[in-house]
């Protein structure tokens, strides 16, 4: 549905994944801060702990490149399309009581 209204300007940029996917880009987030599993969980959770294994997703905007993980995409057009359609249901709020950075791109699975 959030295709067919913001059309080619919406990607999903990392959607439902397993716990061996989620080990693999744990290890190589780990291996760029030398092994620091703690810089590492900052970013990115654990195998067994990211809510991308239970339905959530990333989006982002087409062309926006590596700004899509970064909080410029607050200030994207299909950022403020999902804000005033209603579609947005963020998982890591600012200031989120899990301690995990503001995701503006991570779109909780409401079930």
């Amino acid at each position: 549905k959030i295709k067919r209204i913001l059309g080619d300007n919406v990607v999903l940029t990392s959607g439902v994944r397993g716990i061996m996917k989620q080990f693999l880009l744990f290890l190589n987030k780990a291996h760029k801060y030398n092994g620091n599993l703690s810089l590492a969980s900052r970013s990115l959770a654990p195998p067994g702990y990211s809510f991308h294994g239970i339905g959530d997703f990333d989006v982002g905007q087409a062309g926006f490149g590596s700004a899509n993980f970064t909080v410029r995409f607050t200030h994207s057009e299909v950022y403020k399309k999902l804000c005033e359609l209603g579609y947005l249901k963020l998982r890591y709020p600012r200031e989120n009581r899990l301690g995990v950075r503001f995701e503006p791109w991570h779109i909780k699975t409401i079930t």
